[in-house]
């Protein structure tokens, strides 16, 4: 996909993109729906949660039991993103069309705001579509569809590359890795390592120039981030 036209474009492509991946898929999807690690006000919850939504990666509810079962089973045969048993190309394309196990989130299925979208999201994607492309063709690509599938490769890349490639600076009992690169272009999720040494923390950083985008926000967002090691 090629994103042309005025400078502007660019520029909405990428804020579109630090919405949706920023403060939708890493402050919310991950570190509040999936592992609960810090409590913001409700209407952040679900901000963060359409935010989320409009990235294309999945619904709350979907990422959020996918995430949990990558955890109970990281990098063994039942672990949905682990690219040594289920291969590269899968996990980097493929997984986020994987049918997720509801028990994993039994929590948003009691919020009626999260099974709506999960019922909804196809339906809510159309919308979107059709309402940008009758604005203007370019806003449906600079404004959805080129930062829907630069969060899709870049938050694949989380399960792929930070499972095969980069340095721990924990042991944990799997092949988690921090990729510099990543943790800089993907608001903190590349210190992916760190994460899946202490999954319940709010804050991915460990060494001083291991720079958590979401992290930061989070403790500018909220007085009473939790933090358990």
């Amino acid at each position: 996909m090629v994103l042309y036209g005025h400078w502007y474009h660019w520029v909405i492509a990428f804020f579109v993109y630090f919405l949706t991946g920023c403060f939708g898929m890493t402050m919310t999807f991950h570190r509040l729906l999936s592992h609960k690690s810090w409590n913001p006000p409700k209407w952040f919850e679900y901000v963060g949660t359409f935010l989320g939504t409009y990235g294309l990666t999945g619904s709350s509810i979907g990422w959020t039991a996918i995430h949990r079962e990558h955890h109970h089973h990281t990098d063994d045969e039942q672990d949905p993103h682990s690219p040594l048993y289920k291969g590269f190309v899968h996990v980097q394309w493929m997984s986020m069309f994987d049918t997720p196990k509801p028990r994993y989130a039994a929590h948003l299925l009691r919020s009626k705001y999260h099974v709506f979208l999960h019922k909804n999201y196809m339906l809510i994607h159309l919308c979107i579509l059709v309402v940008l492309m009758a604005i203007n063709p370019m806003i449906a690509v600079s404004a959805y569809l080129f930062p829907a599938a630069l969060l899709w490769n870049m938050g694949s890349f989380i399960n792929t590359i930070s499972h095969m490639f980069g340095y721990r600076n924990a042991e944990s009992n799997d092949h988690s890795r921090n990729v510099y690169w990543l943790g800089y272009l993907m608001w903190g999720e590349g210190w992916h390592n760190n994460h899946h040494a202490n999954p319940n923390s709010y804050s991915f950083k460990v060494k001083w120039w291991e720079f958590d985008v979401g992290g930061w926000f989070i403790e500018k967002l909220n007085t009473k981030p939790i933090n358990r090691d």
